[in-house]
C-alpha cells in the first residue's frame, strides 16, 4: 500500500469533506471567516499555530514601525501576544518556513 501523507489527494479529500460540513452548517453562502472559524472550532487548526502565524505576519509591519530595531520589535510582539521576547524570536526565525506552500503540500 502506498503512503499518502502530505499528498495532494488527501488535501483534496479534506477540502471536499469540510465543504460538505460547511454547507450543512452555514449553507452555500459560507464565507472565509466561517470556514476558518469552523476549522478552529473543530480542533483542525491549532491555536498555537494561529498565534505563530500572526506573530510572523505582524513582525514585518512592526519592524517597519520601529525603523528596523529588532529589539523593540520583539518587545512589542511579546507584549501583544503575551509571550517572552525569546519566544517571539524563536517563532519568527524558526517558524517562517512552516507557512510556505512548498513545505506543506507536495
Amino acid at each position: 500500500m502506498a503512503i499518502r501523507q502530505n499528498k495532494k489527494e488527501i488535501v483534496l479529500e479534506f477540502v471536499d469533506k469540510i465543504y460538505e460540513e460547511l454547507k450543512l452548517k452555514y449553507s452555500e453562502d459560507a464565507g472565509i471567516k466561517n470556514v476558518l472559524y469552523h476549522l478552529a472550532e473543530n480542533g483542525l487548526i491549532d491555536p498555537k499555530q494561529l498565534r505563530d502565524y500572526m506573530v510572523i505576519s505582524d513582525y514585518g509591519k512592526i519592524i517597519e514601525e520601529n525603523a528596523g530595531h529588532k529589539t523593540f520589535t520583539f518587545m512589542d510582539l511579546s507584549i501583544k501576544y503575551d509571550i517572552s521576547d525569546r519566544t517571539a524570536q524563536t517563532i519568527v526565525y524558526r517558524g517562517k518556513h512552516k507557512f510556505k506552500n512548498e513545505n506543506n503540500i507536495r
